[in-house]
C-alpha cells in the first residue's frame, strides 16, 4: 500500500470531483442534454477511481468499483436505446458507487497515513483562524488556538516515539479547540463575517480557475477541487446555523484556491519565493548547532521544548516546500525561526 503524496493527492482529488458534481440539480432538469456529459464524467471518475483503489489494495473497494462500472455501463445502454432518464438515475447509482469505493480505498491507508492527513488539515485551518483572531485581537480565541497548536505539537511528539494512536487522540483535542475557536470568531463578529470569508473564498477560487488550465500540474488541479469542496462545505454550514464550522472551511477554500493559483503559475514570483523559503530553511539549521548545545549545557526544560517545537516547524516547513505550498512554507520557518530564537534566549 502506498502513502506517497502522488496517491493523497489522488485520494483528495477523486473525492473533490465527487463532491462537487454529485446529484447536480441541472442534470436533473435538463435531462436529454446533460446525460452524456454527466456519464463522460462518469467515466473519468471510474478511471481515477480505478489508479486509487489499485494502489489501496483493498478487496472490498475493487468490487464496489467493478459494479459502478457495470451500472455505468448499463446506463450508457439506455441512454443509446433513448431513455436519458433512466440512464440518468442509473448514471447516479454509479456515481454513488464510486465514492464508495473512494471511501473504502481512503480507510485502506494506514493508521500513520490517517493522520498525517489529519494534521495539514489541522495546521491549514489553524493559519486561517490565527491570522482571524490577531485581527479581532480576540484573546479567548488567541488562547484556544495556541492550546490546539501546544496540542497539534505534543501529538507530533508522540508519533515521532511511535505512539501514533495517542498521537490521533491528540490531534482530535487540538481539532476540537480549534473549532471552539471558531465559534467565538463568528460569533463574536456576526454574520456578516462567515458572509464576507465565504466570499472571499469564492472570489480567490474565482481567480485561481483563470490560472489552473487542464495543463497544470496534477497537485494544482488537486488543490483547486479540494478548494471547491471546501466552499461547498463552508456554504452548507453557514445553511446549517454552524457558523464557526463555516468559516473554518471558508478559510480552507481560500488557503488552497491561493496554493492552486501559485502552483499552476509557476513564474518568478513563484520561483523567488522558493528561493527565500530555501534560504531560510538554510539559516536555520545554520542557527540550530550552537542553540542545540546551549539547550543541552544548560538542561532547560521550557528551551527544550521551544526547541522541539522549532524542529517541528522546520520540518513542516521542508514538506511544505516540497509539494509548493509555498505560503504555508514560509509560515512554517517564520515561526521555525521564532521558536529557535526563543529557545536561545531561555539559554542566557
Amino acid at each position: 500500500m502506498s502513502g506517497s503524496p502522488q496517491f493523497l493527492a489522488l485520494v483528495a482529488l477523486c473525492a473533490g470531483m465527487l463532491l462537487a458534481t454529485l446529484g447536480s440539480p441541472a442534470a436533473a432538469q435538463d435531462g436529454d442534454s446533460r446525460v452524456p456529459e454527466y456519464l463522460d464524467r462518469n467515466d473519468d471518475l471510474l478511471d481515477w477511481a480505478l489508479d486509487l483503489v489499485r494502489e489501496t489494495g483493498s478487496a472490498p473497494a475493487r468490487r464496489v468499483l467493478e459494479e459502478a462500472h457495470r451500472i455505468q455501463q448499463r446506463a450508457r445502454e439506455l441512454y443509446e436505446q433513448g431513455h436519458p432518464l433512466r440512464a440518468l438515475d442509473l448514471a447516479r447509482r454509479s456515481r454513488a458507487a464510486v465514492w464508495h469505493a473512494v471511501r473504502l480505498g481512503r480507510e485502506a491507508l494506514s493508521f500513520t497515513e490517517r493522520l498525517h492527513l489529519r494534521a495539514e488539515r489541522f495546521w491549514d485551518q489553524h493559519d486561517h483562524l490565527l491570522d482571524l483572531a490577531r485581527d479581532s485581537n480576540d484573546a479567548r480565541a488567541l488562547d484556544f488556538i495556541h492550546r490546539a497548536e501546544a496540542n497539534a505539537h505534543r501529538a507530533h511528539e508522540q508519533e515521532l516515539q511511535g505512539d501514533a494512536k495517542q498521537a490521533f487522540q491528540m490531534l482530535e483535542q487540538a481539532e476540537n479547540l480549534l473549532h471552539r475557536a471558531s465559534r467565538l470568531l463568528a460569533d463574536g463578529s456576526g454574520p456578516d463575517r462567515v458572509d464576507r470569508s465565504i466570499e472571499r473564498a469564492a472570489a480567490m477560487l474565482d481567480r485561481a480557475r483563470e490560472v489552473v488550465g487542464a495543463q497544470a500540474p496534477p497537485e494544482a488541479l488537486d488543490l483547486l477541487t479540494r478548494s471547491e469542496e471546501a466552499l461547498v462545505r463552508a456554504r452548507e454550514h453557514r445553511d446549517q446555523g454552524q457558523p464557526g464550522r463555516a468559516l473554518q472551511m471558508a478559510g480552507l477554500a481560500g488557503t488552497l484556491a491561493g496554493r492552486a493559483q501559485v502552483m499552476a503559475s509557476g513564474g518568478p514570483d513563484a520561483e523567488g519565493l522558493m528561493r527565500e523559503i530555501e534560504d531560510l530553511i538554510g539559516r536555520w539549521d545554520d542557527r540550530l548547532g550552537p542553540v542545540a548545545e546551549r539547550v543541552e549545557e544548560t538542561d532547560n526544560e521550557a528551551a527544550r521544548h521551544q526547541l522541539a517545537v522549532a524542529r517541528d516547524h522546520r520540518d513542516r516547513a521542508a514538506r511544505d516546500l516540497a509539494e509548493r505550498r509555498l505560503e504555508q512554507a514560509l509560515r512554517q520557518i517564520r515561526a521555525a525561526h521564532d521558536r529557535l530564537g526563543q529557545a536561545e534566549g531561555l539559554t542566557r
